[in-house]
């Protein structure tokens, strides 16, 4: 699978599981969270695209690299979340998020503490050989359970796990109805594990 044939493929799989590169603004986790800076509709489906454009283009760069450190994860991390933001923030926002969720997320005194645990937890499984297996921690950690990102942490996970993916030669994640997905992501890790890989139950790449 080519650079191209590779994105396409993960754009596909996000356009029935991302509300915001629908053009719409996703609100749903908490009340308290602040309204983006782009209105609805077409010109944020068009941010959101190519904002997720820019970072597969860099994420296909850094197929092969070898990471050092935690820091150096938490770093590329960041980046990846703040290119899946770029213009959607309000002005002076953060890039973490500040407020309590509705869906009981990780509590946001405990945001630092939890993410850190995350970045050291990739930094080993980027070398670890179940790819499949670690796509799925990255999801179910960083969307369902910590969610640090004031905006696009259910973007910026499903584009690290296929990167995760794509560096032990699997194509990305085949997402069925978006409902399905939130209900396994909540469950146990036995059962999401199970669902996770039904949905990586593809080819290697070529």
């Amino acid at each position: 699978m080519d650079k191209q044939a590779w994105t396409d493929s993960v754009l596909g799989s996000l356009a029935g599981m991302s509300r915001t590169l629908g053009g719409t603004s996703d609100t749903t986790s908490s009340a308290n969270k602040p309204k983006l800076g782009v209105s609805e509709g077409e010109a944020l489906a068009l941010q959101t695209e190519g904002n997720l454009r820019h970072a597969l283009d860099d994420l296909w760069e850094c197929r092969g690299h070898r990471f050092v450190s935690p820091a150096e994860v938490r770093e590329f991390v960041d980046g990846i979340a703040e290119e899946v933001c770029t213009g959607l923030l309000a002005r002076g926002q953060s890039l973490y998020r500040t407020w309590e969720t509705k869906f009981g997320q990780t509590n946001v005194e405990e945001i630092e503490t939890e993410y850190l645990e995350f970045c050291e937890r990739l930094f080993a499984g980027l070398s670890d050989g179940d790819s499949v297996r670690e796509a799925a921690i990255v999801e179910k950690r960083l969307d369902g359970e910590i969610h640090p990102f004031a905006d696009g942490c259910g973007r910026t996970a499903k584009l690290l796990a296929a990167f995760v993916l794509l560096r032990g030669s699997r194509t990305p994640p085949r997402y069925g109805a978006r409902s399905e997905y939130y209900t396994k992501i909540n469950a146990e890790w036995r059962e999401w594990f199970s669902y996770y890989r039904s949905l990586c139950e593809t080819p290697r790449m070529a």
